[in-house]
């Protein structure tokens, strides 16, 4: 068992939250920042995230933050969940408070608008390396309505440093939720990227009978 990781989880969307979850239930210390104050004081005070879940309640030991900084404070990693047109600009805002290394993961899905880079390059500009591990991509199949009532999941922690990729499977994988390493980086964000192309396109090709699923 892995001892107790303080974890910031950047985005308080529905696979932001429900990942949170994850890491609560193994027993870290997970703090959410988000940009929205009522959002955040309701995840503090009701412990429910209703823009999202409507009847779920999480664990109060989930903490929630206005402050970045806050969030950040001496934290062993940080999990981007923020939308991809922003994943830049809270980059270089968590690059300027961090006064130490940290993991750095997303689980975003997609490339960000207008350059089309993937969301690892971006993180690889923005936060200097000696702040940061080598980045982990967590995607993979998955619903955020699943996970966060602990169906299980399965998906996969890719990083060009195998090392990353195993503390990011340690912290995450319970008994409902299963990560699996992989080194194929660009694989795995491009077919995240692309995921609901390559569905429309299999179920296009299968109701023509082309293919058999």
């Amino acid at each position: 068992m892995m001892k107790k990781q303080k974890i910031a989880v950047l985005g308080p969307g529905s696979w932001g939250t429900a990942l949170a979850q994850v890491l609560n239930d193994n027993g870290h210390e997970v703090r959410i920042w988000g940009n929205i104050p009522e959002q955040i004081d309701e995840i503090n005070e009701n412990h429910t995230n209703t823009r999202y879940f409507k009847d779920v309640v999480l664990d109060e030991n989930i903490k929630a933050y206005k402050e970045l900084s806050e969030a950040l404070d001496g934290v062993d990693a940080v999990l981007f969940v923020v939308p991809t047109k922003v994943t830049r600009l809270v980059a270089k805002q968590v690059a300027e408070l961090l006064d130490h290394e940290v993991v750095v993961m997303h689980a975003s899905k997609g490339l960000e608008p207008g350059t089309h880079e993937r969301l690892s390059t971006i993180l690889e500009e923005e936060i200097p390396k000696e702040l940061r591990s080598e980045i982990v991509v967590v995607s993979g199949p998955s619903h955020a309505e699943e996970t966060i009532v602990r169906d299980i999941t399965l998906i996969t922690a890719a990083s060009k440093d195998l090392e990353a990729a195993r503390y990011v499977q340690g912290i995450f994988s319970n008994s409902y939720f299963r990560l699996y390493t992989n080194s194929d980086v660009i694989g795995v964000e491009t077919a995240g990227a692309l995921k609901n192309i390559i569905a429309v396109g299999a179920g296009a090709l299968h109701g023509l009978s082309l293919i058999h699923i």
